[in-house]
Parts: structure tokens; sequence; C-alpha cells
């Protein structure tokens, strides 16, 4: 088993015990770091033991550690589908949000070469004015 994958159980097996410390912030806390390695690691089971944990601190909990939780279930089953479909994303997930999209035409800006918007009359980076 890799590093990777025994620091995955670790920290879900913390979110567990934290949470029957009764210290349910902290255990969301190690439940959306296992959550987020799982889903690096396309990791299925690893989503799956992250989805339980986040329920349980539902169960346990309202306002918003309980809103909290129910957004870590979401994002954990989201990343299970495309798991389980066999999708591997970026190491992370909203990178795809930050990245320019494809459809837009991009240009190069002579002054910086930073790639901007075709549209763009200033450089975000340098300030080049285009005529």
């Amino acid at each position: 088993m890799g590093t990777e994958k025994r620091r995955l159980e670790a920290t879900l097996a913390t979110a567990r015990e934290e949470l029957d410390r009764g210290r349910p912030r902290r255990a969301l806390r190690k439940a959306w770091t296992g959550g987020q390695l799982a889903a690096w690691l396309n990791d299925s089971r690893g989503l799956e033991a992250a989805i339980e944990v986040a329920k349980a601190i539902q169960e346990r909990t309202d306002g918003r550690d309980h809103a909290d939780a129910e957004a870590l279930e979401r994002y954990c089953s989201h990343c299970l589908v495309d798991a389980e479909a066999g999708v591997w994303r970026s190491a992370s997930p909203f990178a795809r949000f930050l990245r320019p999209s494809p459809s837009r035409p991009r240009k190069i800006c002579p002054e910086c070469a930073e790639t901007i918007q075709a549209a763009a009359k200033v450089c975000r980076f340098c300030g080049y004015r285009f005529d």
C-alpha cells in the first residue's frame, strides 16, 4: 500500500476518533482532508469512507457544521461518480474553474508573454496597451 493511501486511511480514522470524542469541527476538518486526498487519488473506498464520516457528522450536529458536512458529502459523492467511471481529475477538482475556457480565443502579450483573452485591450499582467 502506498504512502498516500496509508495517509488517507489514517486521516479518516482520526476524523472518526475526533467525532467519537465529541469534537465534530475537528472531525470535519480531518474528513475534508481525507475526502480531498481520496479525490486526488481517485480512491472509491476512501471517498465512500469520507461520505460515511460526513453523514455521521450530520447526525450529530446542526448549524454550520451540519451544512459543512453536507457540502463534504456532496463533494465526495460527485468525486465518487468520476472515480467509479474511471475519470481522472487534476489534483484540484476546482482547477478547471481557474483555467481559461478553451472556447475563448486567446493571445500572447508581446511585452510579458502572458496569455490573455483576444478581446483584451490592456494586459492584466503588465498593463501593455494593445492598439
